[in-house]
């Protein structure tokens, strides 16, 4: 006979306990699995996004130089569209470096695939494209098609219908110093990187600094004076730095290269020379600076010479912390 203190268990709870034990046993292999699911639902999230922003499509091409192809996530992205950047007075450096990626990217197409260049008007001293002096740097002057335009609107209006073309090995347009705002350069970045990537052609832009994004990288280009001297101090022209006429070696120009954005990469600045005859990129060791070391007071401060007045009173004090 069952006492009135004696729990009574329903006819239905034996099931119920069951149900209950494996939901706990469910929730606790949740658990354990639940950051190796997240890591795989992490790893597809990357790779889908990877997918639609194009960068598994594009290939890379090494540039040669560990710790500029590092930054750009294994090299420079063909059929996509690089904007390259340099001040005023420095358009010769900016079209030396162009030249030297056009002659990597060219090992990489078809030998006869003509290029489009698109140049700037020739004024403010900006200079004008030499057949002579592109063939001195290994480029085929024959493979150019020249775009002339005097506007460099007109040139950017142009650059998506460019791209779109098959068969070609690079397209680069100069847009000089345009000001547009940066609603204009994200939708014109969008645009034609749709079209290079439907092609397969690389472009390169060259003008002066600009607020633009959306492009496959940024970069800022400035000449690298002394990449031309050696430790013996002769330049590439076979003057040292004292004046004297000495051997000539082979040219190799240099720049100082800031690589300010690269997608799937990060920033990186380097000091770059580049040997035409064997098409190669080469880091340069960080410059020195030539500013002397001013020698220390006592309380850590420089040294301050005080210039004779009027009076003809001279003085050198030493200033203290």
């Amino acid at each position: 006979m069952a006492h009135a203190g004696d729990m009574v268990m329903p006819s239905h709870s034996g099931p119920a306990m069951a149900n209950i034990y494996e939901q706990d046993q469910l929730d606790d292999c949740k658990t354990n699995l639940q950051p190796q699911a997240r890591h795989r639902q992490f790893c597809q999230l990357r790779q889908d996004v990877a997918a639609l922003d194009g960068q598994l499509a594009a290939a890379r091409l090494p540039l040669a130089v560990d710790s500029l192809d590092s930054a750009l996530a294994g090299g420079l992205a063909l059929g996509r569209v690089h904007m390259l950047c340099g001040r005023p007075g420095h358009d010769g450096a900016l079209t030396g470096f162009a030249v030297a990626l056009l002659r990597r990217i060219l090992t990489r197409v078809d030998a006869a695939a003509p290029i489009v260049w698109c140049p700037a008007v020739a004024t403010g001293g900006s200079g004008m494209l030499h057949a002579a002096g592109l063939a001195a740097l290994g480029l085929d002057p024959g493979r150019l098609l020249i775009v002339d335009s005097p506007s460099p609107g007109a040139r950017l209006a142009a650059l998506e219908d460019i791209l779109r073309t098959e068969g070609l090995a690079a397209v680069i347009v100069e847009y000089d110093g345009v000001n547009q705002s940066s609603d204009y350069w994200m939708r014109l970045a969008r645009r034609a990187q749709l079209a290079a990537e439907a092609s397969g052609v690389t472009g390169l832009l060259l003008g002066w600094p600009v607020a633009a994004t959306g492009f496959d990288t940024l970069w800022r280009i400035a000449p690298d004076v002394s990449a031309g001297l050696t430790a013996s101090g002769v330049n590439d022209s076979g003057v040292n730095d004292s004046g004297l006429v000495m051997a000539a070696r082979p040219w190799h120009p240099g720049w100082q290269v800031d690589l300010v954005h690269a997608r799937g990469g990060r920033a990186h600045s380097l000091r770059l020379s580049w040997d035409a005859h064997a098409n190669r990129l080469s880091e340069l060791p960080p410059a020195a600076s030539n500013q002397p070391a001013l020698p220390l007071a006592g309380g850590g401060l420089p040294l301050r010479k005080v210039r004779p007045s009027r009076y003809g009173t001279q003085m050198k004090t030493a200033v203290a912390g």
